[in-house]
């Protein structure tokens, strides 16, 4: 096993993996996410998964939550999933994601204030005060540059 840490978000992901499984099967969900069914299979009984695997459960929850299968508005997201999403569109700034996610929030907060709408909370707790962690973050941004490339799930 590996030293893989969890991600605070992703027991809401997990939740909604579950729900897609038992609605269709594990592979059809697993074909969706495009994870292998015996990663998707380790990941709905509880492992945590592998950084790739994570990502590709990040954006398979984002799509779900934007064509609103995932069940929540996107007002009533929590910030550490809010974190995820942006994490995941931000990916490429291996250095410095943590500063990048709080600039996207600030722009966020920007455009509902612009637009004459409340922020929601997750893009208020994002924007937050520099220096603060973000919520659920890790102090290395959850980068595991020790990780192996290949997951090896099945």
């Amino acid at each position: 096993m590996s030293d893989r840490n969890p991600d605070p978000s992703i027991d809401r992901i997990r939740d909604h993996v579950r729900a897609q499984v038992a609605r269709t099967s594990l592979r059809k969900v697993a074909a969706r996410a495009g994870a292998k069914v015996g990663a998707t299979k380790k990941f709905v009984d509880g492992s945590v998964p592998y950084e790739r695997n994570l990502r590709l459960w990040k954006r398979f929850y984002a799509r779900d939550l934007r064509e609103g299968l995932a069940g929540r508005p996107d007002d009533a997201l929590p910030p550490a999933e809010a974190a995820a999403v942006l994490e995941l569109l931000l990916w490429g700034f291996d250095d410095g994601r943590t500063q990048a996610v709080r600039e996207a929030a600030e722009a966020f907060r920007s455009l509902f204030v612009r637009h004459g709408r409340p922020p929601p909370a997750w893009v208020l707790a994002l924007a937050g005060t520099p220096g603060e962690p973000l919520p659920g973050a890790d102090e290395d941004d959850g980068v595991n540059d020790d990780e192996p490339d290949d997951d090896g799930e099945d």
